[in-house]
């Protein structure tokens, strides 16, 4: 009786785990998605997206490829301080498939892609997350600089547009409870690791901290710092091309303009950030937000979201699968 009930609260949190990780994300960015298309006549937009250039669209999807290429380089000059010489090549398959497999499993891929280079490079696993983490902070620092870029190119524009938006905003840096929340946060931080140190989960989480913390003092010692911040610009410019192109596969954005472009861009990138199915659901919101500001009605904007992220999916999944059998049969050999 009592080995049925052990066995029974494993499957229930496996269960609970699965629901929380796989279906959970899914289901929010197909309601999402939904939200959108719920009131627009299929007919109307599949008739925008049988009429846009797919030879464009296809164009564009090679500087995707691209800045996933030097996300590669860049991710082994991250390595190299650390005393290791990957392979570049295993390196950009890894990233690739891990890409693939956030479709799967939202934010796995960035696991995925460090264990898997663990394994073949002869990595420590700890190492590499701890890369992984700088590879994000990196990631981060760009789309922001991105953002108010945008913001200072099209001020007057965005001011005038989200008024609403930027009152809120405002509520919210006033607001006695943000400020509550974070010193409580930093309070139950500062209790669990003052008095709970010898934890195992505490110990392992301290070991992990300091590990990363030494880690990123080599790194930052590196001669190199040139080519880090040429390689993330180039990147996140890559991604950019990536995007923009597909503005003139469409008739009603292809005279849109740069800024704009960069505007959606920005939002696309940030929304990026909500753990999804490869964005499903946050990417399109964004999208579909930026493209309205500047004039397109809903129907077009949904189209051109649903049409760019479509192919756009089908791409990173295709390259990832290739990333993932190319690092299988090199293994094999």
């Amino acid at each position: 009786m009592d080995n049925n009930i052990e066995e029974t609260i494993p499957q229930k949190k496996s269960l609970v785990k699965t629901i929380l990780q796989i279906i959970l994300p899914l289901g929010l960015g197909i309601l999402i998605v939904y939200f959108f298309v719920k009131d627009i006549d299929p007919k109307e937009l599949w008739s925008i997206l049988k009429n846009a250039n797919w030879g464009i669209l296809l164009f564009s999807l090679i500087f995707g490829l691209l800045g996933n290429t030097i996300r590669g380089y860049r991710w082994e000059l991250l390595i190299r301080p650390l005393g290791y010489s990957p392979k570049v090549s295993n390196l950009c398959f890894a990233i690739y498939g891990g890409y693939a497999v956030n479709f799967a499993l939202p934010r796995a891929g960035e696991i995925w892609r460090c264990g898997i280079v663990a394994k073949d490079e002869k990595i420590p696993f700890t190492k590499l997350f701890g890369t992984m983490i700088l590879d994000r902070v990196l990631d981060t620092l760009t789309v922001l600089l991105i953002t108010v870029v945008a913001f200072f190119l099209n001020m007057q524009f965005l001011m005038k547009q989200s008024e609403e938006s930027l009152g809120s905003i405002s509520r919210l840096i006033t607001s006695p409870y943000l400020y509550i929340g974070i010193l409580v946060s930093v309070l139950i931080i500062f209790v669990v690791f003052k008095y709970m140190g010898e934890n195992f989960i505490v110990k392992k989480v301290k070991d992990l901290l300091v590990g990363m913390w030494n880690d990123m003092k080599d790194i930052w010692k590196m001669k190199t710092k040139g080519r880090l911040i040429f390689y993330s610009l180039a990147i996140w410019t890559s991604y950019f091309f990536y995007f923009y192109i597909t503005f003139f596969a469409f008739g009603f954005t292809e005279n849109l303009g740069f800024i704009a472009a960069l505007v959606a861009f920005a939002l696309s990138s940030i929304s990026m950030g909500v753990p999804s199915n490869g964005g499903l659901g946050p990417w399109q919101l964004a999208v579909i937000a930026s493209l309205t500001l500047y004039g397109v009605n809903n129907v077009e904007a949904t189209a051109f979201a649903t049409g760019v992220f479509a192919i756009q999916s089908l791409w990173v999944i295709l390259c990832g699968l290739f990333g993932i059998t190319a690092m299988a049969i090199r293994n094999r050999k």
